[in-house]
């Protein structure tokens, strides 16, 4: 019970001390502790033969109506919307006391935790129904302490002029000491006080004597017999002044609220704990309630609420629909559908849905939730929210790079199918135009010479355009096959210029080569010459006629070994470079006169990449372009014998 309510019942017994009227101070405590609890709460009273005497508060007609359903009944229950806590006092019910608030789940844990008020709300209505019935109950401190017996309370009486208190005795039992044999003085209790505690707890009692404010009131520590430091919670009230003004007697009530005291500690540092933790959690921790009548709202949100959904904790906790008007609109029936039907089946509760920040972004949020049927037909969630955007991004960039992966081998496939089909055909044709070339029995008159040479040489174009293709389907499906050995590059240059010599010569481009150093390297002998032939023949084709390509080999600084072709053509932008292994990507030259495909250089990078070697380019516009492949140390041999 929260150590306030100690408080509530303390006043209440001491109205009853200043008034003797138990009724007034019964009706006193019904109203501090609906204020204190935040709930409204009631209070019946029953005559002996247990018909409805009066009622005050927050309690419905129903309640006082003949077969009223507190008929006998010591457990608390819940009836008509209040949770009824009968109050029972010397074997005879002498009423009930009524929160309006839904049913707990434990409604004996809720008695308990409320005891101390509810033992003393029965003993003000036993005194009131002895009252009533003209029966003595007993002296007033004699009620005080059967009010207070059994909830660690006492009730004192100090003679200020003697400085002698009365009745102190249950007092000093609760902390362990025997009574003190000459009485006890406010000295004596002194030195029980924690010596942090002691000035406070006496300028409490000045503030009280000098009149500004009209209770006494302190919490402080104080030494029991053990050693153990105890809370004690004291109130009282002057009740007596000499002619001068100066005070005489004073009456109060002490509580030990050491229990209540550590459970608040530890309930303090268990909220500490979990809010700490939760604001580790990227996401936000809820619990959320849906009543039978569909109103709902949030009992607690951690403190992400607002960087997860741009809505202050506060404003949700107070309205849950804060949340749903961030709700992008056509999400919002989804998810009201989503939970009506964890609340009816329930089942766990998962969905996605989008959100409108405060800032304006969209935001996709992840919610799941375990659902829990409440005995008044309510649910209530536990659960957890998260942004999962940037995950959805991923997964969406997952999905198109997979849709791209297998359109691209749909892609690979249908090309190598294509190429082997064209090839057949095509080579046919080639056969039979180089047989009229050659055929000495039947002499073609010159025209028709030239026809067939021309479809022989497009059929060339066109059966080299294929064989690249399908190096590249190849390639690209992971299916080519390298054959590894030491290649010399300074024979492999020499077989490979005397390849396109003659069509250099008929370009009117000059082949230079300076002396090769005799360096080995590690690949595939067909492959490198497939792609120094592909670099040779571009910079033969690309050039300018009376132009010249270079051809040289180096070791540089770090061992690698560098293979250059360097031409005197037009060179490149930049831009051109960074497009320039694009399959089918010409460039500037796409509609020039210039015959070619756009494959052979992405062939030529496929093939040295899967050497283990890698190519650059070097070029300015008007100035040429160097292609180099460059083989890491490691592939990189010595002398060639």
């Amino acid at each position: 019970m929260p150590s306030g309510l100690h408080a509530l019942t303390q006043a209440a017994l001491l109205e009853h001390l200043d008034r003797d009227d138990a009724a007034f101070a019964l009706r006193r405590l019904v109203a501090d502790a609906s204020k204190h609890l935040g709930l409204a709460c009631g209070l019946l009273a029953v005559a002996p033969d247990g018909q409805p005497r009066w009622t005050t508060g927050a309690v419905p007609d129903a309640a006082v109506r003949p077969g009223t359903p507190l008929a006998r009944r010591h457990e608390p229950f819940f009836a008509d919307g209040f949770c009824w806590l009968p109050l029972w006092r010397m074997g005879q019910s002498v009423g009930a006391w009524l929160l309006a608030a839904e049913p707990a789940d434990d409604l004996n844990h809720s008695a308990r935790v409320l005891q101390p008020l509810l033992q003393t709300a029965a003993s003000l209505l036993l005194r009131d129904q002895a009252a009533a019935v003209g029966r003595p109950g007993g002296s007033q401190a004699e009620l005080i302490r059967a009010a207070l017996r059994g909830t660690s309370t006492f009730v004192w009486e100090w003679d200020i002029r003697t400085d002698r208190f009365a009745e102190t005795d249950e007092g000093f039992a609760q902390l362990g000491y025997p009574p003190p044999e000459a009485g006890a003085t406010q000295r004596d209790w002194d030195a029980l006080i924690h010596p942090d505690d002691l000035d406070e707890n006496h300028e409490a009692y000045l503030r009280h004597a000098r009149g500004e404010v009209s209770v006494y009131e302190s919490v402080y520590r104080a030494r029991a017999a053990g050693g153990r430091w105890h809370w004690l919670q004291e109130r009282g009230r002057i009740i007596e002044w000499d002619a001068e003004g100066q005070p005489l007697r004073m009456v109060g009530i002490q509580a030990d609220i050491t229990e209540h005291r550590a459970a608040e500690e530890a309930a303090a540092q268990a909220a500490a704990r979990l809010t700490k933790i939760a604001s580790h959690v990227p996401g936000m921790l809820f619990q959320f309630v849906r009543r039978p009548d569909g109103s709902s709202r949030f009992p607690y949100v951690s403190e992400r609420c607002e960087s997860l959904f741009g809505v202050p904790a506060e404003a949700m906790l107070e309205d849950a629909a804060a949340m749903l008007r961030r709700i992008d609109f056509t999400d919002r029936g989804l998810m009201l559908d989503s939970i009506e039907a964890s609340m009816r089946d329930q089942t766990p509760w998962q969905l996605s849905f989008r959100i409108h920040r405060r800032d304006g972004m969209l935001r996709w949020i992840r919610g799941s939730a375990t659902p829990q049927a409440e005995a008044d037909g309510s649910c209530l969630w536990h659960g957890y929210f998260e942004d999962v955007t940037e995950a959805l991004t991923v997964e969406q960039a997952h999905q198109q790079r997979a849709a791209a992966e297998a359109a691209n081998r749909a892609k690979t496939e249908f090309l190598s199918r294509m190429s082997h089909e064209l090839r057949t055909p095509l080579n046919a044709v080639l056969g039979f135009a180089q047989l009229l070339e050659v055929d000495s029995a039947t002499t073609l008159p010159p025209e028709q010479l030239r026809r067939v040479t021309l479809i022989r040489e497009a059929g060339e174009h066109l059966l080299e355009m294929i064989n690249d293709l399908l190096d590249l389907t190849i390639i690209e499906a992971g299916r080519l096959a390298l054959q590894t050995e030491a290649v010399a590059l300074d024979g492999l240059v020499d077989d490979c210029l005397s390849m396109v010599l003659a069509a250099a010569q008929q370009a009117g481009v000059t082949l230079l080569h300076e002396p090769l150093p005799a360096l080995t390297v590690q690949g595939d002998r067909k492959r490198l010459r497939q792609v120094l032939l592909n670099l040779l023949s571009n910079a033969i084709k690309y050039n300018r006629r009376g132009g010249q390509v270079l051809v040289h080999c180096l070791r540089l600084d770090d061992g690698a070994v560098a293979l250059r072709v360097i031409d005197s053509g037009s060179g490149l932008t930049e831009a051109e470079i960074g497009q320039l292994f694009q399959p089918f990507n010409r460039l500037s030259h796409a509609h020039g006169p210039i015959e070619g495909t756009g494959i052979g250089l992405a062939v030529t990078q496929a093939l040295v990449a899967l050497m283990g070697a890698r190519i650059e380019v070097a070029s300015q516009p008007g100035q040429g372009s160097t292609f180099s492949v460059i083989w890491p140390a490691a592939l990189v041999g010595g002398l060639a014998l």
